[in-house]
């Protein structure tokens, strides 16, 4: 609720209004161990969002401390609750398991300070801040030493209301990580209202970011969070889920999970206590960047491939509907183009020509000459990427 000083000429007045900003201040903050949750209706949430407001609170010794478990958070059953999941998720060692690329949380608060996360993880993993829907440039990175242990993720300097989100960079083979706890100086709002879009991705390391930073595809050069899909996502003011992993084919590519594996999970087949993804909320459209792995598979045959692709749409159109979009990418590297004439006779069987659109994505084969590999984007070519398949949807699927 928001708490106004009033000049009162009575004592006893002054006195009741003090004792009722207190015990709102204390109210919102709410201390370790409280069992915090909200009502299910998104409606309810945005029509009644409750905070704690200040004219001018620069100095943080006048702040209480405040720290909020995620998973008695989000999946508690009280009237109150703070943080938005964002991509697939789900609650696993007290916390939010982000296994798969892009997964993270996004909250509102009003504080000054060090915004400290406890986080768990595997092994190294990094993560990106936005504040105020402005990326913070230095990477956060998580080592497995640091698990169980709060880190600082950003430093507040003004005391005022800020929008914060923390995604994870890093593929699922790399780490699995739980955002556990967060604890700052200040007071939580209601947890933000979902973006009106909505988009779901699947795809390969292209997709999840290996080789952004040049180099190679080890957790230090990649970062989904700067791949095409999701800059097209926060371009076009998205929420978006994220859903693959290098190597990945449709069909498993050795010992790596294929698509068919896990387009319907909230990680890895190797995710510890992975979840099935509810399917709730139906994106405006489904991206799909896939075939380079199928096409080096030393399983690869013509008719294995366009199967996959059937199996794969028709999977997609069992969960969302006849009437989703599906939005299938090619044209970026050589092995894509090698299996894109197949897609084109697998949608024609199928009789999806008008429902299924075909986007031609800029080559992004980064040589080994500039840093890459002969397969993967840097950070700029994934730019040209999100560029086109930003203009591509502003077209056919938002009519702009």
């Amino acid at each position: 609720m928001k708490i106004k000083s009033k000049m009162l000429l009575k004592g006893f007045a002054i006195m009741l209004c003090l004792n009722l900003a207190v015990f709102s201040l204390f109210g919102c903050g709410v201390k370790k161990g409280s069992s915090l949750s909200e009502s299910q209706n998104d409606l309810v949430e945005s029509s009644e969002k409750e905070s704690v407001e200040s004219e001018s609170i620069n100095d943080t010794e006048n702040l209480s401390t405040v720290n909020v478990n995620l998973a008695e958070n989000i999946y508690g059953s009280s009237n109150k609750r703070f943080f938005r999941p964002i991509g697939r998720t789900f609650e696993r060692n007290n916390g939010l398991a982000c296994d798969l690329s892009c997964t993270g949380v996004r909250f509102v608060v009003f504080c000054a300070g060090e915004i400290k996360v406890k986080f768990n993880v595997s092994a190294e993993c990094y993560f990106t801040v936005y504040l105020n829907g402005e990326r913070v440039e230095e990477r956060v990175v998580v080592r497995q030493g640091d698990s169980g242990t709060f880190r600082t993720v950003a430093t507040i300097d003004d005391y005022g209301k800020y929008d914060i989100e923390i995604v994870k960079q890093s593929q699922y083979p790399m780490a699995y990580c739980e955002i556990v706890e967060v604890e700052l100086k200040g007071s939580f709002e209601r947890r933000p209202s979902e973006r009106e879009r909505f988009i779901e991705f699947y795809g390969d390391s292209i997709l999840n970011g290996s080789n952004i930073y040049k180099g190679g595809t080890s957790a230090v050069t990649s970062d989904a969070t700067m791949a095409f899909g999701y800059l097209t996502a926060r371009s076009l003011n998205a929420d978006c889920n994220i859903i693959g992993r290098g190597g990945m084919a449709i069909y498993r590519n050795g010992k790596t999970d294929g698509l068919a594996d896990i387009w319907d999970l909230c990680g890895g087949t190797e995710s510890p206590e992975v979840k099935t993804y509810g399917f709730g909320r139906v994106p405006d459209c489904v991206v799909v960047e896939i075939g380079t792995n199928d096409y080096l598979s030393s399983d690869y045959t013509a008719e294995r491939y366009k199967m996959a692709v059937k199996e794969i749409i028709t999977d997609l159109l069992s969960v969302y509907g006849q009437d989703i979009k599906i939005i299938w990418c090619y044209g970026y590297n050589e092995y894509v183009d090698a299996t894109f004439e197949l897609t084109q006779k697998a949608i024609k069987e199928l009789n999806l020509t008008e429902s299924i659109l075909l986007c031609e994505m800029p080559y992004c084969a980064l040589s080994k000459a500039e840093g890459g590999d002969g397969v993967h984007p840097d950070v700029n070519l994934a730019n040209e990427m999100a560029n086109v398949l930003i203009d591509f949807l502003n077209l056919n699927v938002y009519n702009i």
